[in-house]
């Protein structure tokens, strides 16, 4: 009887475990049949389908959680849970950052591994400088329209300028060729007259949630709303069953998660062109990753949550393996981000006030995943490259790792143009980036689990602070906003 009942309340973390499973098994076996591309996007449709239904749910999500979390504290509860939150964020970070680094100089998988570029580098690119990738960083923090911030994000890109020989010899006139060629007439003949050409950066706009700002905006927005008290009371239950009724539809789309994680992992495999080839040329540059990951994961965040609690870490991680496992077929922390809430209120029992305030936050800033690659790969590749990297060029690369591994989007790839951004800035070829894209659908996958798993231990380990006794009780409770009930009943 108490099988049954285990069994019945674990139901659907069972299907996932076995979808992850039958994911990788239908995925290598499939590969014998040489399935055409058509029909490998026919297996991958169920899981884009899933993934498409999650992302729909991140915005009114962040939305409608944040504004009520931070609306349910006090100015003092919020301001302590928001310093010991970035404090809890930017140590992982740092320590992840040094994990990579002290991996890759002892492993030196670059010394190891003979990997054949697959590609050349182009010479009409040109990365933004880590520079850029701040300042893009601090101004998708302060949108200048809340809406598009829905819907786009900006960024840096550099366009080829060149000097254009018109008639008279001295004149030059500066025309942007990144994607043309200009003709000019001389003697009744088209020419090509060129001279050095510049880049030149232009700020772009570019679909995609821009969430940093979305977070900041509902922040302020939760601040203000807290301190209103009873005139804002309306608003506040607005978002309040806002939030319910997106964690309703959540549990909904949970029920096919199962299905989706097959799909995209059995997808994903099927999709490699040469799966044996690419493990064998960067082998020990998987390994060393996969070292540094396990470690953060298995070993550095667990020790954190048990110095600091006196608690077993991993009955947390028991608590959110459906999470993780949704991790591992959607390879995108903001993904998995409706699935994390509902982890670790459900199992967890984590108030709805921490979690919501904490998890969104987790999302974004808490790479740590992306952070340890962020310094293996270009160590790995000045290492294949013979390229010797000093001290300072070290330190430079840790600190530009921790404060753009903060801006990575948690979405899938997004570590790999950060990586190419720190190859073209530290001198070393971008060429070799291409092997290890073919295999970063593994590596992010990966990656996705150690931020997920951070994030979720933030999230318990401010319960153990906040909420360890009933002094501070529950939020919400503490809250001037909320009233008695019958009070809005009367209304």
């Amino acid at each position: 009887m108490a099988l049954k009942t285990c069994l019945k309340a674990n139901i659907l973390l069972i299907l996932t475990v076995i979808s992850a499973v039958m994911g990788v098994t239908i995925g290598l076996l499939f590969r014998q049949l040489h399935l055409s591309p058509d029909t490998i996007l026919l297996i991958s449709l169920p899981g884009d389908i899933v993934m498409r239904m999650l992302n729909m749910l991140i915005l009114p999500l962040i939305v409608a959680s944040m504004i009520t979390g931070i609306a349910n504290m006090d100015s003092n509860s919020s301001g302590k849970m928001g310093l010991f939150t970035m404090a809890y964020y930017i140590s992982t970070t740092v320590i992840a950052i040094c994990i990579g680094f002290a991996l890759v100089f002892i492993i030196k998988p670059g010394l190891r591994d003979t990997p054949t570029s697959s590609g050349t580098q182009s010479e009409e690119f040109h990365a933004p400088s880590a520079v850029d990738m701040i300042l893009d960083l601090i101004k998708n923090l302060f949108p200048d329209n809340i809406v598009s911030a829905a819907i786009q994000s900006s960024h840096t890109v550099y366009v080829k300028e060149e000097f254009v020989k018109k008639e008279s010899p001295d004149e030059y006139v500066l025309q942007n060729v990144t994607n043309s060629t200009f003709l000019v007439e001389s003697d009744g003949r088209n020419t090509t007259e060129e001279r050095n050409p510049i880049w030149t950066p232009k700020t772009v706009t570019r679909p995609g949630f821009n969430v940093l700002g979305m977070l900041v905006y509902c922040a302020v927005f939760g601040a203000v709303l807290g301190k209103l008290g009873d005139k804002g009371r309306v608003v506040f239950k607005f978002f309040e069953e806002l939030n319910e009724i997106t964690m309703g539809i959540v549990h909904l789309v949970m029920w096919i998660t199962p299905i989706g994680v097959l799909s995209l992992i059995a997808g994903k495999i099927l999709s490699v062109s040469d799966l044996a080839g690419m493990v064998h040329h960067i082998g020990m540059f998987l390994a060393t990753c996969m070292a540094g990951l396990f470690v953060q994961t298995i070993v550095v965040i667990p020790l954190i949550y048990l110095i600091l609690t006196r608690k077993n870490p991993f009955m947390v991680t028991l608590g959110i393996v459906q999470a993780l496992l949704t991790a591992l077929g959607t390879n995108s922390s903001a993904a998995t981000l409706p699935v994390t809430i509902d982890c670790c209120e459900k199992n967890l029992k984590i108030d709805r006030t921490i979690s919501r305030f904490v998890l969104p936050i987790g999302a974004t800033v808490n790479m740590d995943g992306a952070a340890i690659v962020l310094v293996v790969t270009p160590v790995y590749i000045a290492q294949i490259s013979g390229v010797h990297l000093s001290v300072l060029d070290v330190m430079a690369l840790g600190v530009a790792g921790t404060l753009t591994s903060i801006g990575t989007a948690g979405i899938p790839n997004a570590a790999i143009v950060t990586i190419m951004v720190f190859l073209a800035n530290m001198g070393l070829p971008t060429n070799e980036i291409y092997i290890i894209f073919a295999m970063d659908w593994f590596l992010g996958r990966m990656r996705t689990i150690t931020n997920v798993n951070g994030d979720c231990m933030g999230a318990a380990i401010l319960q153990h602070f906040f909420h360890q006794d009933g002094s501070n009780g529950s939020a919400y409770e503490n809250s001037p906003l909320p009233q008695d009930e019958r009070e809005m009943e009367e209304v």
